[in-house]
């Protein structure tokens, strides 16, 4: 539950939402994981496979992208 409210907050604070992050830094949270480059994009594709599932327009798949993608330098290697 927490890592979802999380997960949903900070896309929605990313992306100029009313809602507020107030979880960890990535760098934080993905300490000690050791995530490397591989399983950061495999995720990646994962969840434009979902977005396109779901039929999510480009631009907005895009928007997110760009979020999660600025993140990237704090998630792996961690």
């Amino acid at each position: 539950q927490l890592l979802r409210k999380n997960l949903i907050d900070q896309i929605c604070a990313g992306s100029g939402g009313p809602c507020t992050y107030t979880g960890k830094t990535m760098m934080a949270a993905h300490q000690g994981m050791n995530i490397t480059d591989a399983e950061f994009n495999a995720l990646v594709g994962d969840l434009v496979s979902a977005l396109d599932f779901y039929n999510v327009p480009q631009q907005e798949q895009d928007d997110l992208l760009a979020i999660l993608g600025a993140m990237k330098p704090d998630i792996i290697n961690q």
